[in-house]
């Protein structure tokens, strides 16, 4: 039985992505799971720390200051989150906006070019259907030439002196 795979490829680093002008381009990953995971409990537990101490070298009648003051402090460091994840959507949006603009820009450019080519080929396929034309009523006109009678023979040079103005000897004479 032979092996089939193959060694595993030296890991290159990603491209870094760059906007049309060349500059480079931030690139936002997921927050990890264990962020999210670690990161809750974390904070609830720097919350009820803080309730905590506060009540051990609070006094008696201040005690519900200092519940309230602990309860500030989780809902503040809960805000300091909500904030910090919503910067990364916006950040994260503008950039996908970003992208889907260049792609608009890369597909607008790519259908003018394309655009571009296409009649630069259909004006070759014009210009090598005109010469073929040409070429063909000369043809005929050369085979004409043996004919006995003489209109025979002139009237397929003069057709195609007439129609083409660059088969024509008069223009071309000082």
């Amino acid at each position: 039985m032979t092996d089939n795979t193959r060694p595993p490829a030296a890991a290159s680093p990603p491209p870094t992505p760059t906007t049309s002008t060349g500059e480079v381009r931030p690139v936002l990953r997921p927050i990890p799971g264990w962020v999210i995971a670690v990161g809750i409990p974390v904070m609830l537990l720097v919350a009820v720390g803080a309730v905590w101490l506060m009540l051990g070298i609070g006094v008696d009648g201040a005690k519900l200051d200092v519940i309230r003051t602990g309860g500030t402090l989780g809902v503040g460091l809960g805000g300091v989150l909500v904030l910090w994840l919503g910067i990364r959507r916006q950040r994260s949006t503008e950039l996908d906006l970003l992208a889907k603009y260049e792609a608009h820009e890369l597909a607008e450019r790519t259908a003018a070019n394309t655009l571009a080519h296409q009649q630069a080929v259909a004006d070759d396929v014009r210009a090598d259907a005109t010469e073929r034309r040409i070429t063909e009523l000369y043809t005929k006109a050369v085979e004409q030439l043996g004919a006995e009678k003489a209109p025979v023979r002139l009237y397929a040079l003069e057709r195609l002196a007439q129609d083409n103005e660059s088969q024509r000897q008069l223009d071309r004479l000082p």
